[in-house]
């Protein structure tokens, strides 16, 4: 009886955890696309963008629930600018990159995604979503 009540305690205690050190709430925020049989989500730190270093997050999800093994992803702030490679996080489904963002309000994310011989390029526009 005692080990039971340790037992769910330590879930719950766990489950708080998690939950805290989720990334949600303010300093992050989902746009999703599509591309091919993938779901591209991209997440912010913080949120909404400011001038200066923003963190970029971008997390495939194919339909088979497999990870995207050999995908590339780039990112830029703009045509004129040069593809940034994003790093891969671990063995997770996310891509990660900080870029300096000059102009929050009219700020467009890039991103280029290259996987078994198909290209794409998906443009995420924060003008919408900017707030401040």
């Amino acid at each position: 009886m005692r080990s039971n009540r340790l037992l769910i305690a330590s879930l719950l205690l766990s489950l708080g955890l998690l939950t805290a050190c989720s990334g949600g709430g303010k300093d992050s925020f989902f746009i999703t696309k599509q591309w091919h049989d993938w779901t591209i989500k991209l997440e912010t730190r913080p949120h909404p963008i400011r001038a200066g270093f923003n963190e970029f997050l971008v997390h495939v999800v194919g339909s088979n629930r497999r990870l995207p093994r050999g995908m590339m992803v780039h990112y830029r702030l703009s045509p004129e600018d040069g593809w940034i490679q994003a790093m891969p996080d671990g063995l997770s489904d996310i891509f990660r990159r900080a870029l300096t963002v000059k102009d929050p309000a009219h700020a467009k994310l890039y991103v280029r995604l290259q996987y078994q011989g198909k290209e794409g390029l998906l443009v995420f526009d924060f003008s919408k979503q900017h707030h401040g």
